[in-house]
């Protein structure tokens, strides 16, 4: 019982924090793509984007606290497991913009959609696991 009702915290907190992330990946794009090409509009936002959400997935969501090995380990998964959604997010709005002819603004918004979803599964199965050199943060601060 108590392993589900911290399940739908940790699920609530991700959608919380996905929002905050989403709007600020898809402002930042919508900003920067006004005085760049919507490409490295994209690409910057998704960077912005990526560094953000370590650190509110980490402190707010999956709530891991790691020792220094156990660090590494976390940010190599995550540069891992975020590398390849930000490839299949930059390439995607891509496709949709070039190739299907929709607008990047809403393209940009399909491929949130999309990404969103994908992010979680990886956050919780593959970066930020609860395993010997990771504890799970217990106490709210």
């Amino acid at each position: 019982m108590k392993s589900k009702l911290f399940e739908k915290k940790e699920a609530f907190r991700f959608a919380f924090w996905g929002v905050v992330t989403t709007l600020a990946n898809y402002f930042s794009y919508f900003l920067l793509q006004k005085f760049m090409a919507y490409q490295i509009a994209n690409l910057i936002s998704i960077i912005f984007t990526k560094v953000f959400v370590y650190y509110t997935n980490k402190r707010f969501v999956f709530r891991t606290k790691t020792n220094w090995k156990g660090q590494i380990g976390e940010v190599l998964r995550y540069v891992l497991g975020r590398g390849f959604t930000g490839v299949v997010d930059f390439f995607g709005l891509i496709v949709l913009v070039d190739v299907l002819g929709i607008d990047g603004r809403i393209g940009k918004i399909i491929m949130i959609g999309l990404i969103m979803p994908l992010n979680y599964i990886l956050g919780r199965v593959f970066v930020f696991k609860k395993d010997s050199t990771a504890e799970t943060v217990t106490s709210h601060r």
